[in-house]
């Protein structure tokens, strides 16, 4: 048995989960999310799993069918590539994980009130590339192994979420759907809750994944854009001016590289903490407040966004070894598209 990815604890020999099955509960006082993560395997499988962790306390492993545990052992954490989580399994072809994260998870920034704009209500936000999704779910944390997903995120009423999929339902909880979670089945039901319920049916590499949490509020820029932020109308309005060309980037993308797959091409805009000018989640594009220049300027960056959802999201380099592929074609799609719309001068 070999790693398929150096940066990885997946086995060349093991199964590459097709679906992941999240419930997420928010405890926004402790900076800790309680949680369960069903995996799916194309097959079922006997034997070890070797799946990525990293700062997570796993709690049990079950049978999701009989609820019955299944043995797993997790190593002491590598300074890299945290700790190899391993389950056995006997011809099964799903199981279910109950863990919960920690406040030190390198994916997670949680943010007080006083570091958002409002200053009244907290925030959390995901940065999984490239090799953070561990920290946040059990999981094959490696390019290699796109899996599709679908998340309930459990938050407080007052606030909203949005992710890198498509947003199904908000809703009140339902008794006993958080029944397998640390945090029990009570919590999930307390008053003052809501559960945010998404969908991606596209399979993502793991660095993908993405979700927010905070007090949003959005613009429509297009028809299939819209900018969120924190709910700070000068912030709206300005993201929205600041972006209202996107439509015109999408088509000439497509008229470039072909038809845009996701569906959606919505942008967040996040509070200054946030560490990349720009992360390319498919459907949900995460920004730094920076590139709201007044300009327009800062479409730019929203342009290298839009062309990894062709060179990235639908191909991806197999491991981080070869990331350069993702960014450097990426580089190239982003000057067409700027050059088709804005200019030459303004694409170089």
């Amino acid at each position: 048995m070999a790693p398929i990815d150096p940066h990885s604890f997946t086995e060349s020999t093991h199964p590459l989960a097709t679906h992941i099955s999240l419930s997420l509960f928010f405890d926004f006082p402790s900076s800790t999310i309680h949680a369960s993560a069903h995996l799916t395997l194309p097959a079922p499988h006997s034997g070890p799993l070797s799946l990525d962790a990293r700062a997570l306390t796993v709690h049990s492993v079950l049978d999701p069918q009989s609820s019955a545990p299944l043995p797993f052992s997790l190593s002491s954490p590598d300074p890299i590539k945290g700790c190899h989580l391993t389950v056995s399994l006997s011809n099964h072809s799903s199981f279910l994980i109950v863990y919960s994260t920690s406040p030190s998870s390198s994916a997670l920034q949680w943010l007080s009130p006083p570091q958002t704009f409002n200053k009244t209500l907290p925030f959390v936000y995901t940065q999984c590339q490239a090799i953070h999704a561990r920290s946040v779910f059990p999981c094959q944390d490696t390019p290699a192994a796109r899996v599709r997903y679908a998340a309930k995120l459990n938050v407080p009423r007052q606030l909203s979420a949005v992710m890198s999929a498509r947003h199904v339902d908000r809703r009140d909880p339902i008794a006993g759907e958080g029944a397998a979670l640390f945090s029990a089945d009570a919590l999930w039901c307390a008053e003052g809750r809501v559960v945010e319920e998404f969908v991606m049916e596209q399979p993502i590499p793991p660095y993908l994944f993405a979700f927010a949490v905070g007090e949003l509020g959005f613009r429509e820029v297009g028809p299939r854009t819209r900018v969120y932020s924190e709910a700070v109308p000068a912030v709206l309005e300005s993201a929205a001016t600041e972006f209202a060309s996107t439509e015109d980037m999408i088509r000439q993308g497509e008229a470039l590289f072909g038809p845009y797959e996701w569906e959606r091409f919505d942008l967040l805009v996040l509070p200054p903490s946030f560490p990349y000018g720009g992360m390319e989640n498919p459907r949900m594009t995460f920004l730094t407040p920076t590139v709201l220049k007044g300009d327009s300027s800062g479409a730019q960056v929203v342009a290298h966004e839009l062309a990894h959802s062709w060179t990235g999201n639908l191909i991806t380099n197999k491991t981080n070894e070869h990331f350069w592929l993702n960014e450097g074609f990426t580089t190239y799609a982003e000057r067409r598209i700027v050059e088709a719309v804005q200019g030459e001068d303004r694409a170089h």
